[in-house]
């Protein structure tokens, strides 16, 4: 008599040779993944963090259109409509709190460069999120060479490297220098800002018609992006973006 259905396939059992490997290859496979750079724990998920610590991350979700400054709605900031910037638009996907600023401290003072992968990945993310258009170059916020020479690196010119590599995207870290050294925006009163920076930055080129996205860390007041975007438009730039990992509150 004929059985009514054929008997379900079963893989053969495994030997305790062949399931040794197996359990071998699985704790093999868990010792190389990479951990979250923040809890040292949980496996990395995106951009060097773990699920729960991504949870952790304060979004600027609600900011200026143009400055990216943080606002209860997006629309354009009254300083914004009282003085438009050289700049045409900020792109800045975080807020510069507990962790992000603790990240963005670690690139630069500890020399901690896994950082420059979540600022870069985060930002490329948000860039191709948003729609934004590609640029024709993008350039990090210069140092001078004393400023270069003291810290050894260039954290603007890290992050700005990786997303460039991310996003097929030429990158200059020669076209704008920084000719002489300047106090921190942040001690300094407005009327002071704007002294402290002017003529600080140089052009090595002229850039006709070209969409340029200039990259940093964090954008604080403005004042820097916004001396080297007219610098930039003074040798013809169509258009300047700014693109920082975060916003300071």
């Amino acid at each position: 008599m004929a059985f009514p259905f054929e008997p379900a396939i079963t893989a053969p059992r495994a030997t305790r040779v062949q399931a040794l490997g197996r359990l071998a290859v699985r704790l093999w496979d868990q010792a190389l993944q990479p951990i979250c750079l923040n809890c040292r724990t949980g496996p990395e998920s995106n951009h060097g963090l773990c699920e729960k610590c991504l949870q952790l991350i304060s979004l600027n979700a609600t900011c200026c259109e143009i400055c990216a400054r943080p606002l209860t709605q997006n629309l354009v900031c009254g300083q914004c409509q009282k003085i438009p910037p050289f700049f045409d638009r900020a792109l800045t996907p975080l807020l510069y709190v507990d962790p992000v600023d603790r990240f963005l401290c670690g690139l630069k003072y500890r020399e901690q460069f896994s950082f420059a992968r979540f600022a870069a990945g985060v930002m490329t993310n948000h860039a191709l999120k948003t729609g934004q258009k590609a640029p024709d170059m993008i350039c990090p916020v210069p140092m001078t060479s004393k400023t270069l020479r003291k810290r050894g690196f260039n954290q603007s010119a890290f992050i700005g490297q990786l997303i460039a590599w991310q996003l097929g995207i030429p990158m200059s870290s020669n076209l704008i220098l920084k000719t002489r050294d300047t106090a921190h925006q942040s001690d300094l009163k407005a009327k002071e800002r704007q002294n402290n920076l002017k003529g600080a930055f140089e052009c090595k080129r002229q850039v006709r018609g070209r969409h340029i996205v200039i990259v940093d860390d964090v954008l604080t007041t403005g004042a820097t992006a916004n001396e080297i975007s007219k610098t930039l438009k003074k040798y013809g730039a169509s258009r300047v973006d700014i693109w920082a990992c975060a916003r300071t509150v």
